[in-house]
């Protein structure tokens, strides 16, 4: 197996001029040969307050419920939303299951599928964290009995994902270095900065942080960071039926790696730094680096690279002034590790001249603003700057509209609209403009 770094162009053609000036280079790092299999080491942490414990009832259910005075009617923030006007019934709670039963069922599917050597790890976590199965792919009764206690367990109503991403990094602990967390929720957390730190731990360690969430009221500004910073793959979900294929499709990816944490180190050259770091495939996402700047080498987590699969980014570098007597001269050196594979190259620049970028990388930078202009709305909209995640949004769809994505543009605008005039998103709607944004890579 060996590793493959490619620079386009090969050689950044810049203006001979006394001022700074912005070079942008295509990345590309790909895998060819045949990979040794390695051991699934995998924690998945499901989030079990109560929103996940609540049974999903059919339509029919429903109006059975209302008519019998189990649901009404009442306003919440000057809206109309249905509550339980106490528990489920049994004799239907006994037919429609819950999220974390649909999580129950996708886990007990990956435990038929476990080899010998594997090992899954089960954390639930609410209020507080609890490991309830952890054995290897040669102990599946095990993992089965700890599995079937996730539907009922009680850990408290709120949701504190930072201990359960704790526990989830004590646990993978002993697990080699490429293991995954998975992490699925529906819901807000306390702390969302803590969770932030710990995945910059799991990153450093070699773990990847899978999220998968669920509806449409979770963190997607959160849960898309916690990917993106270690290498893991963030999805949406509507709905609780699609958990058990979303966990198969994660169990597919990482039998499916060729190369594990793989990362990219970047030695800038004096004078030289890096502005922003765009990951456009497999999916559009600003990134985050390991390391400060001033000390001209950082550090981006890109995960595990997929057989068949590529990464594709795209780096903005601000250059530095022509040079005295060399028209040519290196901005950076690249250097792509996975394992004991490596690859490296050079970021050249060429000062006899500037050339406008090709089409393809004017594209790309068009897409990487789009997904960082998203992201710093979200910063906003946390902060509670709706107005100025607002403005974010609609610069969004403008660049949106002359990319000829006019449907994810109407969608920016009606979010922009009602952060304007209600302080709050759509719900679903905004779910969905992140992940679909996502995909444009």
């Amino acid at each position: 197996m060996t590793l493959h770094l490619t620079i386009y162009p090969p050689v950044i053609a810049l203006a001979p001029c006394n001022e700074p000036q912005v070079a942008y280079a295509l990345v590309t790092i790909g895998a060819e040969g045949t990979a040794s299999l390695t051991p699934l080491n995998w924690v998945v942490l499901a989030d079990a307050s109560r929103s996940m414990r609540i049974p999903i009832v059919s339509e029919e259910q429903f109006r059975h419920l209302v008519r019998g005075g189990g649901a009404h009617e009442v306003l919440v923030d000057g809206l109309p939303v249905w509550q339980l006007a106490g528990p489920v019934p049994e004799t239907i709670r006994a037919v429609a299951p819950s999220a974390l039963d649909h999580t129950a069922r996708a886990l007990h599917s990956v435990v038929e599928r476990l080899e010998y050597d594997d090992r899954l790890c089960l954390v639930a976590c609410a209020e507080r964290a609890v490991r309830l199965a952890s054995g290897s792919g040669a102990r599946r009764d095990e993992l089965v009995a700890g599995i079937a206690a996730l539907p009922a367990v009680q850990l408290g109503e709120e949701t504190d994902l930072a201990a359960g991403i704790r526990l989830a990094l004590e646990e993978s602990g002993a697990m080699a270095r490429g293991g995954r967390i998975v992490l699925l929720t529906d819901g807000f957390t306390r702390d969302p900065e803590a969770c932030v730190a710990l995945a910059r731990v799991a990153a450093a360690r070699g773990l990847s942080v899978s999220t998968l969430g669920l509806g449409g009221e979770f963190q997607d500004d959160l849960l898309t960071r916690l990917a993106d910073l270690t290498g893991g793959r963030a999805t949406f979900l509507r709905r609780a039926e699609q958990i058990p294929a979303a966990v198969s499709a994660e169990l597919d990816a990482a039998r499916s790696a060729v190369a594990r944490t793989l990362t990219l180190e970047i030695r800038l050259t004096r004078s030289v730094t890096l502005r922003h770091a765009t990951r456009l495939a497999p999916d559009l996402a600003p990134l985050e680096w390991e390391g400060d700047p001033d000390s001209r080498s950082i550090r981006l987590h890109l995960g595990d690279l997929e057989r068949g699969a590529a990464v594709r980014l795209l780096l903005e570098f601000l250059a530095s002034p022509a040079p005295v007597g060399s028209p040519r001269t290196r901005l950076a050196a690249l250097t792509a590790r996975a394992g004991t594979l490596q690859a490296s190259a050079d970021v050249l620049g060429h000062y006899a001249g500037a050339v406008a970028p090709a089409p393809d990388i004017l594209a790309a930078a068009g897409r990487a603003s789009i997904a960082r202009l998203q992201r710093r709305a979200a910063a906003a909209a946390a902060s509670g700057d709706t107005a100025g995640a607002a403005r974010l949004l609609q610069a969004a769809a403008a660049r949106l509209h002359d990319l000829g994505e006019h449907n994810l543009a109407q969608a920016a605008l009606r979010e922009a609209l009602a952060l304007a005039a209600t302080g709050r998103d759509t719900g679903p709607g905004a779910r969905e403009l992140t992940y679909a944004t996502r995909r444009l890579g």
